[in-house]
């Protein structure tokens, strides 16, 4: 998989500001327990990490770009924390520790281009999760995919412009693409999610434990974010 952040990771903080990360510890708190080792897959510049540590829990954090973990590297630095950041591939990653919890969220699943990906990366959660251990993530709903379709995010920033595109390309293909103007050089860069049931998404080597739907305690029919947990078979 090559579908990770290069330059945009420099201005991911400030343009997904609005995302509200307590929304994703709130929901899966009553599942972890003080002591537990955490790992976020595709943690991004490492905030929900952050967030993790600062409540108490040893979180680590993974993810596919360089660029991404360099900052969070410098975010770690700046609160003080001792949180070990990786860039490996979430399809494919092995720190040489087990975990009692594996997250990977903000529709992180939906940048995998195929179910053997998708399989993959479970074989890899399977491998590094403790006996019993979670692995809680979610994915975007084919509501979500669809308020996707034709949307368009322009904005001024202090020092810089942005015009992301969202737009079907296939049915169950989305295209972002991102355009950053800052001091009159312009960049632009191009991401792909990819549309999957909840079905295609459930694996043999779990059980199921909850599914919910926009961080509620059911799943409805236009939730726009399905959250899955699944605890490893022994």
């Amino acid at each position: 998989m090559n579908n990770s952040y290069k330059r945009f990771a420099y201005f991911y903080d400030e343009v997904t500001s609005e995302l509200n990360y307590d929304l994703w510890l709130e929901f899966i708190e009553p599942y972890l327990r003080r002591n537990d080792n955490i790992l976020d897959l595709a943690c991004g510049t490492g905030t929900f990490a952050t967030m993790l540590k600062l409540k108490g829990y040893n979180s680590e954090g993974l993810d596919l770009s360089e660029e991404i973990i360099e900052i969070a590297n410098e975010k770690k630095k700046i609160n003080r924390l001792d949180i070990p950041f990786y860039v490996q591939d979430m399809t494919k990653f092995d720190t040489g520790k087990k975990y009692d919890v594996i997250t990977c969220f903000f529709d992180s699943v939906n940048f995998l281009d195929s179910i053997k990906e998708i399989n993959k990366m479970f074989d890899c959660v399977y491998k590094n999760l403790n006996i019993n251990g979670l692995f809680i993530f979610d994915f975007a709903s084919r509501t979500l995919f669809n308020e996707y379709d034709n949307n368009v995010k322009c904005e001024d920033y202090e020092t810089f412009k942005i015009n992301w595109t969202t737009k079907l390309v296939k049915k169950d293909k989305l295209k972002h693409t991102i355009i950053i103007n800052e001091n009159d050089e312009e960049f632009t860069e191009i991401y792909y999610e990819y549309f999957y049931e909840l079905n295609e998404l459930l694996n043999k080597k779990f059980d199921l434990i909850k599914v919910s739907g926009d961080f509620n305690d059911d799943l409805e029919k236009d939730d726009e974010r399905i959250i899955v947990i699944m605890k490893k078979k022994s």
